[in-house]
């Protein structure tokens, strides 16, 4: 058993060893740039609330090509069934009702910050109950594309009652920004708008019925309750669409009312008029109930960005041709002056609900929803462990490639040695 080690020798030529230590820097002042970009950052998870976002390092100069795109570091946000939401108008809080066509799985639906403007009101529910000095709303929502559809809906109420939680989320989020001296008109205009109409036009509703009840002693309807439907309009179909320019039109489809000696009657459109299905939404309630109607339109048509030149919110010279000043004398005595449409023009000022100089409202454009992305960014290695990642990494690649290039240059010298390449070595071993 004995020890041995390799017998060395120079390369020939002049040149050749000053041209391979230059090239062996580059090489590795190469190899150190390349690997700083590959082993200095670590990834990192962040929450970001544009799906959108990206980000950018001193590299992206140099090799824009690995500049990430638009829509790739982020994880879309996925809804399922009973899922709550809100647009960045933040006015309504609106939970997932149903899907229509998922794109995630078999009922989610993957949201990657589009726009709403596919979306529009598809109907509105109203109960009103007189005994309880309570209106409730809800309202559907419906979305439609080829790549995703769902309803959602939003509930509220308004009542006399003091223990009834009345607040719109608009509103709650405009009496903070009070309490903090903070008031952004264009923003924080919307809740007292809608605080106010929507209070103001249920008030009218109220008002109407219980003017009814006393002039007719108890014997007109102490609950209405009804269903009504609006044609789909999207602000897709552009502000020159006819649903978009004409007076806002609805179809009550489906209606109930009870009286204080417990009868009741009801009416379904679909189905044949007849003595036991005709209308029970007559002239005593139909204009006060059109125009708290029109007003839960317009407003959460406000949360979706809908910038239709019919809102009456939105422009008001469409004010007298939405909403009913006044509402018929059916009985003598009865109340007939519609306060929403006083203060909307001016004739009245309510001091609980002064809306003076806050209209007509504005859009921004078609909303996204309000929700937060998990994404994931790079950030730089602490100097130390930089350095070390950059040179290990450095160091095996050079190194490899150091064994490569001696291993075939010794190649090539020993095939000359033998007679059989002459490769650009220096002449003098040709003497």
């Amino acid at each position: 058993m004995s020890l041995e080690y390799p017998l060395t020798r120079r390369f020939p030529g002049k040149h050749f060893a000053l041209a391979t230590f230059v090239g062996a820097f580059v090489v590795l002042v190469f190899l150190a740039t390349i690997n700083a970009v590959l082993t200095g950052y670590e990834t990192i998870t962040v929450f970001k609330s544009d799906y959108n976002v990206t980000q950018t390092h001193w590299y992206h100069k140099y090799m824009p090509s690995a500049m990430p795109k638009a829509g790739t570091l982020c994880d879309s946000r996925v809804f399922n069934l009973g899922d709550t939401f809100v647009t960045n108008y933040t006015l309504f809080q609106w939970n997932i009702a149903s899907t229509l066509r998922a794109n995630a799985g078999d009922s989610g639906i993957s949201y990657t910050g589009w726009t709403l403007e596919h979306c529009d009101v598809s109907s509105i529910y109203m109960h009103g109950d007189a005994s309880t000095y309570t209106l409730d709303y809800t309202v559907i929502l419906e979305c439609r594309t080829d790549a995703y559809g769902f309803t959602a809906r939003t509930d509220f109420s308004l009542s006399s009652l003091a223990g009834k939680y009345n607040q719109l989320l608009g509103v709650k989020r405009l009496l903070k920004n009070r309490q903090d001296g903070v008031f952004n008109k264009t923003k924080d205009s919307r809740g007292v708008v809608l605080d106010a109409l929507t209070s103001l036009s249920s008030t009218d509703v109220a008002s109407r019925i219980f003017s009814l009840l006393q002039v007719t002693n108890n014997t007109s309807p102490i609950i209405i309750s009804l269903q009504a439907d609006f044609p789909f309009c999207p602000a897709a179909l552009g502000r020159v669409a006819a649903c978009a320019v004409n007076a806002p039109q609805f179809n009550i489809s489906n209606s109930f009312v009870s009286y204080a000696d417990l009868t009741f009657a009801n009416y379904f459109a679909s189905d044949p008029l007849t003595d036991t299905n005709k209308p029970v939404i007559t002239n005593d309630t139909y204009n006060a109930v059109a125009n708290v109607l029109q007003t839960m339109y317009a407003a959460v048509r406000i949360d979706l960005g809908n910038p239709s030149p019919n809102n009456f919110l939105l422009n008001t010279s469409v004010v007298p041709s939405t909403i009913f000043p006044t509402f018929p004398t059916t009985i003598q005595g009865v109340y007939n002056q519609s306060e929403e449409y006083a203060n909307l023009v001016g004739d009245a000022v309510n001091p609980d609900f002064n809306i003076t100089g806050l209209l007509p409202l504005t859009v921004e454009g078609p909303a996204q929803l309000d929700v937060v992305y998990l994404c994931r960014f790079e950030r730089p290695l602490a100097p130390a462990q930089a350095f070390i990642a950059v040179l290990v990494a450095t160091l095996s690649m050079f190194s490899t490639g150091w064994a490569l290039f001696l291993g075939l240059a010794t190649k090539f010298v020993k095939r000359r040695d033998s007679g059989g390449i002459r490769f650009l070595f220096d002449k003098e071993t040709a003497h």
